[in-house]
């Protein structure tokens, strides 16, 4: 209730912010035609001219609202109703004598000053509502059926909302429409007048047992919150009710919360939601998460970036091992033992090295295999060993039979006779595999022609 309260609607959009008082004002019943008295907190003309109803026509929705007492005179004496309050009226807002209103405004001055002028700020620029007074905060905290109740009204909304046109349901039905939604504030209203006339009356007769209703248990208005319903019965508000009101308005209307019943799961999950809310762990959680998708968005580039360049080291040093390979191969090719001057086969060998990485293990390239190398220029210092050998032999068997000797003939000796020498014009030759041939040729000193092995003459370079 706003009684001796202030309520303070701020949004930026003076004719949203206006409807959306309008628009709670409505959820009273006969509220909006009685707003005569809500100009000025010192006019209360309807309060002094109010009596009690003394008949009622159960089948007259008006006869019955006014015998509950309704509607509630919220905006009476010391009272103030501006759904646009400008700057001037702020000496009335902070006068002594307003003691409760409902205004709205469109300036931040107000905003900027809002522990001064508001108990409770509804900003509608960012759909939020904030109680600063912490026991009026927990008189409006809903209860279990509270909560039951208005979720089934979200619910009915929801289901029927048409996007493209917001003032009927989608199913051109009754269900969620705006005479739907008032129509359950008036039911709940009634029940909240009947079943706090009922805990006063039972309070009045707790030492009469008999005069108690059998078929209600306990006390209805507990499902109301007990703490609500103490703050109301403070009020001028309530005060004008009760005594404008019969005392047993609960034999009209049965005094009973429209979603009273026991606690259920339903229930305890709202309830957990609800504090949820109270303490902002959502906002929490949501700084926590953006937070935390934040470093691990950048801790995954991190680890990509590292990762790349790993395998970009690990990509470049296999080329090199590729292409070290390709080289030691094409040496063994073109010949690593090779008989020369100097002597000796001409071999190339690879070694081992080891990449270290800052970030990995270290990575040991293996070294290449150079068995077959090894075997082959072997191979091939054995054949030339053996040709030199042989070779050796054969000159020593010449010079047995005295190819070498110098023979003193006649004049007229035919050159045959004459002594020759015997060279190697190629004492080793090495093809592509590392195989050893010769090639021999005999000179005639005095005539300076060479003979092959087949006898034929050629003349000496």
């Amino acid at each position: 209730m706003a009684d001796e309260r202030q309520m303070l609607f701020f949004g930026t959009y003076c004719e949203r912010t206006c409807l959306v008082q309008f628009s709670l004002l409505s959820l009273i019943p006969g509220l909006m035609r009685n707003l005569s008295d809500c100009a000025d907190p010192h006019m209360d003309m309807y309060a002094q001219n109010l009596g009690k109803a003394t008949s009622l026509k159960t089948s007259d929705r008006a006869s019955l609202l006014a015998y509950m007492g309704l509607p509630l005179q919220i905006f009476g004496k010391g009272s103030l109703f501006g759904p646009y309050t400008p700057l001037q009226q702020l000496d009335i807002l902070a006068d002594q004598e307003t003691k409760s209103y409902v205004v709205g405004s469109t300036n931040t001055l107000l905003l900027q000053q809002k522990d001064r002028y508001a108990d409770v700020l509804i900003n509608l620029d960012d759909d939020t509502v904030s109680i600063f007074s912490p026991s009026f905060r927990s008189a409006l905290a809903l209860s279990a059926a509270d909560r039951r109740w208005i979720d089934f009204l979200t619910q009915a909304v929801n289901d029927t909302w048409d996007e493209s046109n917001p003032s009927r349901p989608k199913n051109m039905g009754y269900a969620g429409s705006e005479e739907f939604i008032r129509l359950q504030f008036e039911e709940y209203l009634l029940a909240l007048l009947s079943s706090v006339k009922y805990h006063d009356y039972a309070f009045a007769h707790k030492e009469n047992a008999k005069a108690l209703l059998t078929e209600v248990d306990g006390d209805p208005s507990s499902e109301f919150s007990n703490e609500f319903v103490s703050f109301w019965q403070q009020s001028e508000n309530y005060k004008l009710f009760n005594r404008t009101t019969d005392s047993h308005l609960f034999d009209v209307i049965e005094p009973r919360h429209p979603c009273a019943g026991g606690l259920t799961i339903e229930d305890v999950q709202r309830r957990l939601a609800q504090q949820v809310t109270e303490l902002h762990l959502d906002e929490r959680w949501r700084g926590g998460r953006e937070a935390l998708g934040k470093h691990l968005a950048e801790g995954q580039q991190k680890l990509s970036g590292a990762v790349g360049n790993l395998w970009a080291d690990i990509e470049a040093f296999r080329e090199a091992q590729r292409k070290r390979a390709e080289e030691n191969k094409a040496s063994q090719a073109s010949g690593t033992a090779s008989v020369g001057e100097k002597g000796g086969p001409k071999c190339t060998f690879a070694f081992s090295f080891t990449l270290s990485c800052p970030s990995t293990n270290n990575i040991t390239v293996q070294r290449p295999d150079i068995t077959q190398a090894q075997a082959s220029v072997q191979a091939a210092s054995q054949r030339a060993g053996a040709y030199l050998s042989s070779w050796g032999s054969w000159a020593a068997e010449k010079r047995k039979q005295g190819w070498r000797k110098n023979e003193t003939g006649p004049a007229g000796a035919t050159p045959d006779a004459r002594p020759t020498v015997t060279t190697v014009s190629e004492l080793e030759k090495v093809d592509a595999v590392g195989e050893v041939g010769t090639t021999d040729a005999v000179v005639d000193v005095s005539t300076g022609r060479s003979r092959d092995g087949n006898g034929k003459g050629e003349e000496a370079t």
